[in-house]
């Protein structure tokens, strides 16, 4: 690969002409957009009028005066609109190259940004826009200077260009973008993170987001009372530094955002100069042409999404969910045991995977996978039913179990009403086998499988219920307090903490031997145990007592030597579920074992590999704002400090808090739309007590009764 030492672009030399030598492109710009046909021919010349005392306004604006004009092109103007534009992109660089280790610019890396542009718009631009702009209201033509400036209609005046490598990037560096600029409709679920699609006629494709100021919050140097909407040419000294200009007027101008791929940008670059002045700003347009670019424009776009799929095809061929594998550990006793049951058990593992296969593979029909499931969970129960020993009965059974467990699990081929079914006969089957285990713990590893069927069942009550968030009467129905209800889950949870808190030295030995497997217990106990503090429902004594079963569960298990032992497995290519990755980072950032940033880092990185799920992301911004602004922390050492020895300000606190809820809030529009009502429910719970008010579904509604 070649590292180029300094890049060079050939731009166009701008042309400065005096104001009176504008007169002809007013009149042919008017004349293109059928100004006559709009306003009349007797009203042509005020139009006009109004058009020059505008670009009047937009002159003071760039500094173009006798001196810029009589160098043609060789005097730059240094007006407040440049220099304004220039400032702007010497912050990011300044942030890149000079600010060590700035959290929000890394952010902006990691979600894909490779370059940024800016610009402002040009005379010859200026005036078509004008004209638009005045024949669809000739009233915003009145003030001269508001139409430039921050709420007024040429909300494009300046534009800055944001380029990422691949389409899946895009919303990582949408949600990055927010920490410097300030927009409405940040929580607007149809909307991507404030971006909306754009494409034209002339084949365009882009995110934009319009009427924005930049204002990085993130940064404690800027005043929070900017100049606003005051007579701006008054404070603007061409002395200023670069700083100085961007913290004086941040709110005087809008700034529109566009988001290119880089295909797009290539699109964009291709289109713009042979296409974009006839077919976007009407001169000479020809719909025979339009139709060959949209083709051709769709051609690149489909391009783009089969080098994106080939892309996470090559990343998954080496990162893939493949079965559900269970737990290694079962198998090891079970060879330890009887080599001759263990190889009956290997060979219904394999009859199991084989019709998995044959489903995905859309070979055998869905009724026939189910019959033949539950064959093969019947013979296994006969197998048990064989078995002198009782270990073996239950090793059989949990097998048995765990077809139906898979059963349940297979929502995308099944209606509700059959995956109710499912679920009833998985959570069943798996109480029986916990009394069976309650009842005869001379079992052989007795409290280590109790442990997997414990969690098992868990697993299956929080995704069909509540699991342990107690609500009270009225959000679950009698069918759905049935099938999972609080008082069995809390039964579990309480014999899951005290076996896992009394394993002996041998026992975790032999638990970490499969080392994913480990991993996944204790995430998935501390998961319930988040979900048993969000609501008190327990006596107070008998909430104390659960709540020390916690702490020494934590004590013994969630150290920093569990994240160092995620990251080798992950590096190790142990782990192979993506949903499961971001998930434990998560847990990693709740308990301040990792920073938010270097979590999302991670996140963003294996995002490339499969499609995350919002609910998934939901519950990192919910870790990140506890870390953030919850404990006050911003570096991993400030976790094990005193609160009042944290040093994060107010306003950097503020501004964490700001970003934080705002994504949590457009997830949870996602989550509803899109996921199961209990995960919904659940994050929305998880939402109201972390911070501390209700979540509104039907806010937009409750806005437009106001107007």
């Amino acid at each position: 690969m070649h590292s180029y030492i300094e890049i060079f672009n050939f731009t166009p030399t701008p042309e400065y002409r005096p104001l009176d030598k504008l007169e002809p492109s007013i009149r042919e710009s008017m004349h293109n957009q059928k100004a006559a046909a709009v306003l009349g021919e007797e009203s042509l010349d005020l139009f006009a009028e109004k058009i020059m005392a505008c670009l009047k306004v937009y002159y003071r604006l760039v500094g173009i005066d006798a001196e810029v004009i009589a160098g043609k092109g060789s005097v730059v103007p240094q007006g407040i609109l440049p220099r304004f534009t220039e400032s702007l992109i010497h912050y990011f660089q300044v942030l890149k190259e000079k600010t060590v280790a700035n959290k929000e610019i890394a952010v902006l890396q990691y979600s894909g940004i490779a370059t940024i542009k800016i610009r402002y718009k040009y005379t010859d631009s200026v005036i078509k826009k004008l004209i638009k702009l005045g024949l669809r209201d000739p009233s915003l033509l009145d003030d001269p200077l508001k139409i430039f400036l921050k709420g007024g209609a040429l909300h494009d005046l300046i534009g800055m260009l944001f380029i990422c490598s691949s389409p899946y990037e895009r919303e990582w560096a949408a949600r990055a973008l927010y920490s410097f600029f300030d927009y409405e409709h940040r929580t607007d679920d149809h909307l991507l993170y404030g971006f909306y699609s754009v494409k034209r006629e002339s084949g365009y494709r882009g995110l934009h987001c319009d009427h924005t100021c930049f204002y990085p919050r993130f940064d404690t140097r800027f005043r929070e009372d900017s100049l606003g909407e005051n007579d701006i040419f008054e404070h603007f000294d061409p002395a200023m530094s670069e700083f100085e200009i961007l913290d004086r007027f941040r709110s005087s101008f809008n700034i529109e955002i566009q988001l290119h791929t880089a295909f797009e940008n290539l699109w964009a670059g291709m289109e713009h100069r042979n296409s974009y002045n006839i077919q976007a700003k009407g001169a000479g347009r020809s719909e025979k042409i339009a139709v060959q670019w949209n083709l051709l424009s769709d051609t690149m776009k489909n391009l783009e999404m089969q080098f994106e799929r080939l892309q996470v095809d090559t990343e998954q061929a080496r990162f893939d969910v493949g079965y559900r594998q269970g737990y290694t550990f079962i198998k090891s006793v079970l060879k330890r045991l009887d080599t001759s049951a263990y190889q009956t058990y290997l060979a219904y593992v394999k009859k199991g995977e084989s019709l998995e296969t044959l489903l995905k593979n859309h070979e055998i029909s869905r009724q026939a996978y189910v019959e033949q499931s539950h064959a093969i969970a019947d013979e296994l129960e006969e197998i048990a039913d064989r078995q002198d020993y009782p270990t073996l009965k239950i090793l059989f059974l949990m097998q048995s179990t765990f077809i139906h467990y898979g059963l349940a699990n297979h929502r995308s081929y099944f209606n509700s009403e059959d995956i109710y079914r499912f679920v009833q006969e998985a959570l069943k089957r798996y109480l029986a086998i916990y009394e069976l285990l309650k009842a005869d713990e001379s079992i052989y590893k007795c409290n280590l499988l109790m442990i997997i069927v414990i969690l098992r069942y868990q697993q299956l009550a929080q995704q069909y219920g509540l699991g342990l968030i107690h609500t009270g009467e009225g959000v679950m129905s009698e069918e759905e307090l049935s099938l999972v209800n609080y008082t069995t889950n809390l039964v579990l949870f309480k014999d899951l903490l005290a076996q896992l808190n009394d394993l002996s030295p041998e026992e975790l030995i032999e638990i970490k031997n499969d080392e994913a497997a480990f991993l996944k217990m204790v995430h998935r106990t501390d998961v319930l145990a988040r979900e048993w503090e969000l609501l008190v429902n327990e006596s107070p004594q008998e909430h104390t007592r659960i709540a020390k079963e916690v702490i020494r569960f934590r004590t013994r298990y969630v150290t920093p030597e569990l994240g160092e032992h995620f990251q080798t497995l992950l590096e190790r290519n142990k782990i192979k579920n993506v949903s499961y990755v971001v998930k434990f980072y998560t847990t990693l950032v709740w308990h301040g074992l990792i920073v938010p940033l270097d979590a999302l880092k991670q996140i963003i990185h294996y995002s490339a590999y499969d499609k995350i799920k919002t609910s998934d992301l939901f519950y990192y911004e919910l870790a990140a704002y506890k870390f953030l602004v919850v404990d006050g922390c911003e570096h991993l050492e400030e976790c094990t400090q005193k609160r009042e020895a944290r040093e994060m300000s107010e306003k950097r606190r503020k501004y964490f808090e700001d970003f934080h809820r705002k994504n949590m809030i457009r997830q949870l529009f996602k989550i509803y739309k899109n996921e199961p009502r209990f995960t919904f429910l659940r994050a929305k719970y998880r939402f109201e007590q972390l911070i501390g008010s209700p979540f509104k579904m039907d806010h937009f509604s409750e806005s437009l009764k106001n107007t």
